[in-house]
């Protein structure tokens, strides 16, 4: 009896294992010959499923963070506080780790690519999108926005060997700079 293969399923497959592969050998270094040995799938198998190398890396993108923002957007739906966000993005630390490092991959690469870099103009509006659900009306969007910056902070510190604090300390961090600015802006209009 023929295998039966899950066509979309199989695609899903292949591109959330080819995050790692992109990370470790950049964006412009790797090629589909490469993709297909470290996938374990043949480069005809590799190039039915994606025309190009550039159509399988926004394909990814476009998936990891479509299922991402599922997940921020599920959050919200379940009247989850924000702490649950922080506690979704710590778990999920290296992941975003891996689309941090390809975003600046691309910047770096491939700043010429009006499509990848539209690509990342898209998915950070995604996850800012996402995100905005968390906070009220009032911060006018710019909620989703700034913990979108910080959370890539948070990343890049840690990229750094900042490993050891802890998630939730540098977020209870921000209640005093936001403290510490309130307070100034007080001082000021006195």
């Amino acid at each position: 009896m023929p295998k039966i293969v899950d066509h979309n399923l199989y695609r899903i497959e292949l591109l959330s294992k080819s995050l790692p592969i992109f990370v470790s050998k950049g964006v412009a270094s790797v090629s589909m010959r490469e993709l297909s040995k470290e996938l374990g799938v043949s480069t005809g198998t590799l190039y039915h499923y994606f025309p190009t190398k550039e159509a399988l890396f926004t394909s990814m993108v476009k998936h990891l963070v479509s299922s991402d923002a599922e997940a921020i957007h599920k959050l919200t739906e379940d009247n989850t506080s924000i702490i649950d966000i922080m506690n979704f993005v710590a778990g999920k630390e290296g992941h975003f780790m891996n689309l941090m490092l390809l975003a600046v991959d691309v910047k770096r690469q491939h700043s010429d690519s009006k499509e990848l870099i539209q690509l990342l103009e898209e998915s950070f509006n995604a996850y800012e999108m996402a995100l905005n659900r968390f906070f009220p009306k009032e911060t006018e969007g710019k909620g989703g926005k700034a913990f979108l910056s910080f959370f890539v902070g948070v990343l890049f510190l840690k990229s750094k060997g900042e490993e050891g604090t802890p998630w939730m300390d540098l977020f209870e961090g921000l209640k005093y700079l936001g403290d510490f600015f309130s307070a100034k802006e007080l001082h000021n209009n006195h």
